[in-house]
C-alpha cells in the first residue's frame, strides 16, 4: 500500500490510482491544493501494485532513452499555427499525424471551469484545445487507463505531459506498446491548481466577468516577450508579462511549485519518452546563419528509433539537426538537468494564501513596483508604434559588429 511520508517523494502523476484494481485510491488535494494518493484501507487488498507503478520509487529506468538523443530545431510552417503556438508548434503536426492515422491524442487542456486537466481529442479541429503551456499541474484523472484501452485495441495513441507524467504512464503500462507515441515537456515546476483557481477568481472579480480564454504564453510582443492573455465574456482582455502578472511571476520565482519539483526525480538529458521538447531561445547560435525572427522555434530531443521514424513522417514542418547537444542544453536547456531552487518564503506563501486576501498575499511575496507597471505600459505603447522592432534590429546590428571584430 502506497503511503506518502515525504511530499517531495510524490509527483502526483496518478499512476497508483489508475493501477489500483479495486479503486481503493483517491487523489485528494492537500492544504496547498496539490493532489496526493489517499488509500481506503477497507478496500485495499494489499496487492502492492500502487508501489510497483510509482515512477518516483522506480525512477532510474525512466531516466534512460532507447538511443543517444538526437537534437533538432523545429518549426511548423503554417503561419496561424505558429502564431498561436508557444514556441515552434511541434505538438500540432504530430497530433495531426496521429489523427490522420485514426488514432487518439491525450494532452493538457481546460475543463469548462478552466481547471487544468488531461483530456483526449479525436478530431483535428480540437487539437488547439491541447496546445499552449499551462503552468499548473494537470489532473490526470483516469486517462492512463483510457490510453491503455485504446492501445490494447490497436489504436495509435499520442500522450503528452511533463517528464514525471510520461514516466508514470510508462510505469502504469508495464510493457512497451509500438502504437504509443510519447512527448514530454521540460518544465520549471508545476504550480498548484488551487493557486490557479484563486488567480482566476481574482481576475474575474477585477474584470467583472467570467473567463472565456486563457493563454499563459501569448506571443503578444513576439516570441521573446510572451505574456499571459486572458479574455473575458464581456470581451475585455488582459495582458501581463512575468514582470507584473502574479501567476507568471510566482512560477518563475519558484515560490509555488509542487514540493517534488524542487527535487525532481526525472532531471536528465535522456528520457523514456519518444520526444522531449523545450523552448529554443538561441536559434541564431545553434543554427549558423539562421535569423531569429521572434516568431518561435522548439528544441526537440528524439529519444527512440520510433521517434526518428516519426520525424520523417511529419508534414509541413522545417527542422534543423543540431550536432552539439551540450551547447543546446547550455543555451536553452538549463531545466533539462536542473531543478528550480525553492523560494525561501514558499511555505509561508502557501500558508497565508489559505487564509488571507489573494491580492494582499501576492503583493507581500511577489513585489511589483511602479517602475514594473510603467515598463509594462511603455512596452505596449512602443510595440504599437513598432519602435520595439527597430530597437531589436539595432541591437542585432551591434552584436554582429562586435562578433566581426
Amino acid at each position: 500500500m502506497i503511503k506518502i511520508t515525504e511530499k517531495k517523494r510524490c509527483c502526483g502523476c496518478s499512476a497508483c490510482k489508475n493501477a489500483c484494481p479495486v479503486d481503493a485510491i483517491e487523489m485528494k488535494a492537500d492544504e496547498e491544493g496539490f493532489l496526493y494518493p489517499n488509500v481506503d484501507t477497507k478496500k485495499c487488498i494489499q496487492c502492492g501494485l500502487c508501489e510497483k507503478v510509482c515512477p518516483v520509487l522506480n525512477n532510474e529506468k525512466y531516466k534512460k532513452s532507447e538511443i543517444s538523443p538526437k537534437a533538432y530545431i523545429f518549426r511548423v510552417n503554417d503561419k496561424e499555427t505558429l502564431r498561436t503556438s508557444n514556441s515552434g508548434g511541434f505538438f500540432t503536426p504530430i497530433s495531426e499525424y496521429v489523427l490522420k492515422n485514426k488514432g487518439v491524442v491525450f494532452g493538457v487542456g481546460y475543463d469548462k471551469d478552466f481547471k487544468v486537466i488531461h483530456k483526449m481529442v479525436e478530431e483535428k479541429s480540437k487539437i488547439k484545445e491541447l496546445t499552449g503551456s499551462k503552468y499548473v499541474q494537470s489532473d490526470i484523472g483516469d486517462k492512463f487507463k483510457k490510453a491503455k484501452e485504446y492501445l490494447m485495441e490497436g489504436k495509435l495513441v499520442l500522450f503528452s505531459g511533463t517528464p514525471c507524467q510520461i514516466a508514470g504512464l510508462k510505469s502504469f503500462l508495464v510493457k512497451d506498446y509500438e502504437n504509443l507515441i510519447t512527448v514530454d515537456v521540460v518544465c520549471h515546476g508545476t504550480p498548484s491548481p488551487e493557486l490557479w483557481k484563486k488567480y482566476i477568481e481574482y481576475q474575474e472579480k477585477k474584470y467583472k466577468s467570467k473567463l472565456k480564454e486563457a493563454r499563459f504564453r501569448n506571443k503578444t510582443y513576439g516570441y521573446h516577450s510572451a505574456t499571459m492573455k486572458l479574455v473575458f465574456e464581456n470581451n475585455k482582455e488582459y495582458y501581463g508579462s512575468a514582470r507584473i502578472d502574479y501567476m507568471l511571476k510566482g512560477f518563475y520565482e519558484g515560490i509555488c511549485s509542487r514540493p517534488s519539483c524542487y527535487d525532481c526525480a526525472f532531471k536528465s538529458r535522456t528520457h523514456c519518452s519518444d520526444f522531449t521538447i523545450f523552448d529554443s531561445w538561441n536559434i541564431n547560435k545553434l543554427v549558423p546563419n539562421l535569423k531569429d525572427d521572434n516568431k518561435g522555434y522548439t528544441n526537440v530531443f528524439v529519444n527512440s528509433k520510433k521517434g526518428l521514424e516519426l520525424m520523417n513522417e511529419l508534414k509541413g514542418v522545417t527542422k534543423y539537426e543540431v550536432d552539439d547537444i551540450d551547447k543546446m542544453i547550455k543555451l536553452d536547456g538549463k531545466m533539462v538537468e536542473n531543478c528550480k531552487i525553492p523560494n525561501k518564503n514558499r511555505k509561508e506563501f502557501y500558508r497565508e494564501l489559505n487564509g488571507k486576501n489573494y491580492e494582499d498575499v501576492m503583493k507581500k511575496f511577489l513585489k511589483v513596483t511602479y517602475k514594473d507597471y510603467l515598463l509594462e505600459k511603455s512596452k505596449a505603447i512602443l510595440y504599437k508604434l513598432n519602435i520595439i522592432g527597430y530597437v531589436k534590429k539595432i541591437k542585432m546590428c551591434i552584436k554582429k559588429e562586435e562578433n566581426g571584430k
